[in-house]
């Protein structure tokens, strides 16, 4: 079922969501060519959540469906949601260059960990991403001295400098 991706899907899926959750919202496009949807909800601060976790947790489940639905011709796209004018920040994988806060490089260190036992113990590659040089990095660095594992960036970037990493066995 690969098509491309719209808003108004995106919309549909997220009422559908917020009516399976019991919250009542209207939900509107943007004006411009972004990819955010507007809602506006007696229920703003159960949807945010503390510090817009649970805002995070609904984007991420939404985009996670689009993305299912949608094909891998999607996977650089990312739904935003803006509740009451609250957002929270870009996707991880959109985040700046640079330097990455502690939390942020001991969980991509955590993942390429968990991947790699994976790896080895499916006998299968797997391709996880997009990743900014930065995050790219970690994972690179984090796998190197695996006598096993090996990781290898896609060659070609998306619009965001993002690049899947492929984690398999060394050859």
């Amino acid at each position: 079922m690969s098509e491309t991706l719209s808003l108004e899907n995106a919309k549909q899926t997220l009422a559908k969501m917020l009516e399976l959750l019991g919250v009542q919202a209207e939900i509107t496009l943007p004006e411009s060519e972004d990819y955010r949807l507007f809602l506006k909800t007696d229920d703003a601060g159960r949807l945010i959540g503390k510090k817009g976790q649970t805002l995070e947790a609904l984007e991420l489940v939404l985009n996670r469906i689009l993305k299912k639905d949608m094909g891998p011709e999607s996977s650089s796209l990312w739904v935003s949601l803006d509740i009451d004018g609250y957002q929270v920040e870009a996707p991880r994988h959109e985040a700046p260059h640079g330097k990455l806060p502690s939390d942020e490089i001991e969980r991509l260190q955590a993942m390429a960990k968990d991947i790699a036992k994976e790896v080895k113990l499916l006998h299968r590659e797997r391709v996880i991403g997009p990743f900014n040089p930065a995050e790219r990095r970690i994972i690179h660095v984090t796998l190197e001295d695996d006598p096993v594992i090996e990781t290898v960036s896609d060659p070609v970037a998306d619009e965001h400098r993002g690049k899947k990493i492929t984690v398999r066995i060394k050859e």
